[in-house]
């Protein structure tokens, strides 16, 4: 992303979040149509991020009202009256229609990530943002005012702007039709879909903040942020005056309209440009990208090669080596064109589980969380041992090893991130000493194919046909979650971008 780039999205985000036209939406589809290709890690936060220019805006502008309504709530709660005085009422209705969107926005983040970058969905929502427009102008008999304010009013514009968490369903435009739906006037209902917007616009703007520190390359992102943050938020001050203005004698028709149009227009061109070229036919800037793997994931090669050959003009060429310490602990190393002098970059092409496993024959049916920690720090020995803590994780009939028989348990490198995180994950401080180490998952699969009374951690999707894994009976298995990371010291070219984007598409966890 570029300066201008930036510049032009706070511009379009300033103007376009009080509209009722779909901030998200434009934020989504102006790129597509000018044919920016910027970095699916990027754009979502981005966008997050300029909200909180423009949820400045509204603060600035709507300072007075919240400082009196921030006295009346704290003095109603003093006086035993919450609910009085139309103030204290307001922020607490605010409160109330900030819950649906919260809770939409925490149980389909990934969902609506997602949509962020892909176009023709804004496109349609655009189209049912204009029909919510439209119906609300022709239903609602815009004949309450502020005093009439009540909780079904809240609810019922919390749930539209749940809706708006979609990028293409406007918030103004939804908020504003559930205000007038409910008989509200234009201007009762602009301002407090104004008001009720703050809360959750602030949430957003946390949670992104938070999550910076996930983007590769994020010192030279942070010019582009604080270019769009300041434009978003001038330009949304005066865009917000010029709307309330406009709404309290004016019909919301013309903004349907113009929704209608640009969603319809952009269904239209992503049909035709999906239809003359493949997503992943991008033309290669490097003819050759050296990819180097770890052994727990060969797995994942078979799926590089398939994205590899829709993207012409690009050689993949596949080393596995466990010698070398990939940055940030990740599983792949991607080399080619000029080395970058910063942060290398990161990409998570998806997630994978770390779960204890066996030679298919060993005695090992189950284990508990308390058990398996009995293994790796030394206090639990023998097949014995195992099943006095526990009678269900071993079998006791028709064996061939005595019980009295000891584990011959397996760990990792001192260094090694693996195990870091099953020390991490099932809750390890000190491990015994006796420990056996195998320097890579691959000759860890190895040494435990070899041995009955072998047991060792492995990625889940490492273990493979010639062992068993050893369920945990009682950990959840996301408590024990490890994510695939790539990573490059150059930055990525449209291409190696495809690549990338492929595999994560692909890679189901």
């Amino acid at each position: 992303m570029t300066i201008i780039q930036a510049l032009i999205l706070g511009i379009i985000q300033g103007i376009t979040e009080f509209l009722p036209i779909s901030s998200s939406g434009h934020l989504v589809i102006l790129p597509f149509l000018l044919g920016w290709d910027l970095p699916k890690e990027q754009i979502f936060t981005f966008d997050v991020l300029i909200q909180i220019g423009t949820l400045i805006a509204v603060i600035v502008f709507y300072w007075k009202d919240l400082t009196q309504i921030a006295r009346s709530m704290i003095l109603g709660i003093k006086n035993k009256k919450p609910f009085e005085e139309i103030q204290a009422k307001t922020g607490w209705l605010a409160i109330l229609a900030t819950i649906p969107a919260g809770l939409v926005g925490l149980l389909l983040k990934d969902h609506i990530e997602d949509a962020f970058t892909r176009p023709a969905i804004a496109g349609a929502l655009l189209i049912i943002t204009a029909a919510i427009l439209f119906v609300s102008e022709k239903i609602g008999k815009k004949s309450r005012n502020i005093t009439t304010l009540n909780w079904s009013d809240a609810v019922v514009m919390g749930i539209s702007q749940a809706l708006s968490i979609f990028p293409g369903i406007s918030r103004s435009g939804s908020t504003i039709s559930g205000g007038l739906l409910k008989n509200l006037d234009r201007k009762t209902a602009g301002r407090f879909a104004f008001l009720m917007a703050i809360p959750i616009m602030a949430a957003a703007g946390l949670l992104s903040l938070i999550e910076l520190k996930s983007i590769s390359n994020l010192s030279q992102f942070l010019p582009m942020m604080a270019v769009g943050f300041f434009t978003a938020g001038i330009v949304g001050f005066f865009t917000i005056r010029w709307l309330l203005g406009y709404i309290t004698n004016h019909s919301l028709v013309p903004f349907a309209i113009y929704c209608l149009i640009l969603g319809s227009g952009t269904l239209i061109f992503s049909t035709i440009n999906s239809s003359t070229s493949n997503n992943y036919e991008i033309k290669a800037v490097k003819d050759s990208y050296l990819v180097s793997y770890s052994s727990s994931i060969q797995w994942i090669i078979p799926l590089i090669n398939e994205c590899s050959e829709k993207i012409p003009g690009t050689t993949i060429l596949l080393n596995q080596s466990d010698t070398n310490i990939y940055p940030s602990g990740s599983d792949i190393y991607i080399s080619y064109g000029e080395l970058s002098s910063s942060s290398p970059y990161i990409y998570q092409l998806g997630n994978d589980y770390l779960v204890p496993a066996a030679h298919k024959e060993n005695l090992l049916i189950n284990l508990t969380l308390s058990t398996l920690q009995g293994l790796y720090q030394g206090d639990i020995t023998t097949f014995n041992d195992l099943a006095e803590e526990c009678a269900e994780c071993v079998i006791n009939e028709g064996i061939d090893i005595a019980l009295d028989e000891k584990f011959h348990v397996w760990s990792y490198p001192e260094e090694s991130f693996l195990k870091q995180a099953f020390q991490s994950a099932f809750q390890m401080d000190v491990l015994s000493p006796n420990l056996s180490i195998a320097p890579n998952p691959s000759l860890l699969k190895q040494a435990l194919s070899l041995e009955e009374k072998a047991v060792g951690i492995l990625p889940q999707k490492a273990i493979g046909d010639h062992l068993k894994p050893i369920p945990l009976i009682d950990l959840i298995n996301d408590q024990a979650s490890i994510q695939i990371l790539a990573s490059s010291h150059a930055e990525p070219d449209a291409a190696l971008s495809a690549l990338l984007v492929c595999i994560q598409e692909n890679n189901i966890d």
